[in-house]
């Protein structure tokens, strides 16, 4: 089974967001998620990390992208793109989400979710 992610608007702040990593059993990429600096969160029973776009794209580049047995939870794949694009603080740092995104889901083989990306 792969481990399931989403990415979560945080309330903390106006740019924040989360990523929660679920169903986690591959031991090596348990350690490369705790070396990235994610949370185990028991109350979500989940690996956790929160930060500002920068760093959410830096974890969906070096974990999501280049680590394998990841993929999106499909029913969220909405409000992850949403959470991206709302997020952004800048046209670049938006342009750069959609790119990211776009490579993570060609990557996870969830190439339905690119249609998401192109309904401006």
């Amino acid at each position: 089974m792969a481990a399931r992610v989403r990415i979560k608007p945080e309330l903390i702040t106006e740019n924040r967001m989360r990523i929660e990593m679920f169903d986690v059993e591959d031991e090596d990429l348990e350690n490369t998620i705790r070396m990235k600096g994610w949370a185990w969160v028991l109350a979500r029973r989940a690996w956790v990390y929160a930060g500002e776009p920068d760093f959410i794209y830096r974890q969906i580049r070096e974990v999501i992208i280049a680590e394998d047995g990841i993929e999106f939870i499909p029913e969220d794949l909405e409000e992850t793109v949403r959470t991206v694009e709302e997020k952004a603080r800048s046209e670049e740092e938006l342009e750069e989400g959609r790119e990211l995104l776009r490579r993570a889901f060609e990557k996870t083989g969830q190439t339905e979710a690119l249609a998401l990306l192109d309904r401006d």
